[in-house]
């Protein structure tokens, strides 16, 4: 379902329109999904824990140091493209510049609608990823603490038409918690784990959003890439290369 434009505010000297977007959807989690058939382990050893959450950074230079009054938090290049992160502090990044082109202030999704007593300060769902892909705009937003601090409403995809800012679809939750997603042709290719919970990888229809299938990990994915059919899937103490079929 598309969704109408919220509060467009303009950015200093008024060349990039910063656009607050509507409150989405929090749907669930799903009760179940197809095991892999399109996902197939070919291998996978394991390593030694990672140290922090990693991230991609690329150059500074030209970006704003703040924008709607937050600090510049960090870069991601996935695919060529140069995001910037902005927020109070790492790890509460809310506002997503995209190059020259748009800014997107994701300040009402950063809540979830409903919220254990006195697990407040965990629960923001910040910016984790993105990535643009013939002309839509893929986002994960998550928060770094347990499922059940925020009633499993956590961890979403968001599809966004850049040309419009409308909202195309947003996924079921928890599928995305790592720190990347792979976009193919046909899907996105998506982690989600923590701690004691369920580690998964999944597999989305990035027309709609619908999860396709879904392949069980040993441990929570923290960074996933893209080798031609091949992805390379780290997680928190495991390397996996996972085939991609029909992708």
């Amino acid at each position: 379902m598309k969704v109408a434009l919220a509060v467009v505010a303009v950015f200093g000297a008024g060349t990039i329109p910063v656009t607050t977007l509507p409150r989405p959807p929090f749907p669930g989690p799903v009760a179940s999904a197809e095991e892999a058939s399109r996902l197939v382990v070919v291998s996978s050893r394991q390593v030694s824990p990672s140290l922090g959450r990693e991230t991609s950074p690329c150059a500074l230079a030209g970006l704003p140091e703040t924008m709607r009054g937050l600090p510049l938090q960090r870069t991601l290049c996935p695919g060529g493209r140069r995001f910037a992160l902005y927020g109070k502090d790492g790890a509460s990044s809310r506002i997503l510049l995209g190059g020259d082109t748009y800014a997107y202030d994701f300040q009402r999704y950063v809540w979830p609608t409903r919220i254990r007593r006195g697990e407040r300060e965990f629960v923001y769902e910040e910016i984790v990823w993105a990535r643009e892909a013939n002309g839509v705009l893929y986002v994960a937003n998550a928060h770094l603490t347990y499922a059940t601090s925020s009633y499993g409403q956590n961890a979403y995809i968001t599809a966004i038409d850049p040309a419009t800012g409308r909202r195309l679809w947003r996924s079921n939750a928890l599928v995305s918690n790592a720190q990347t997603f792979v976009v193919t042709p046909r899907y996105l290719v998506t982690g989600y784990g923590f701690t004691a919970e369920p580690d998964w990888l999944y597999l989305l229809d990035r027309k709609t959003g619908r999860i396709v299938e879904r392949l069980a990990l040993p441990s929570a994915p923290e960074r996933i890439t893209r080798r031609g059919g091949q992805l390379m899937v780290r997680t928190y103490d495991h390397v996996l290369t996972v085939r991609l079929r029909n992708f």
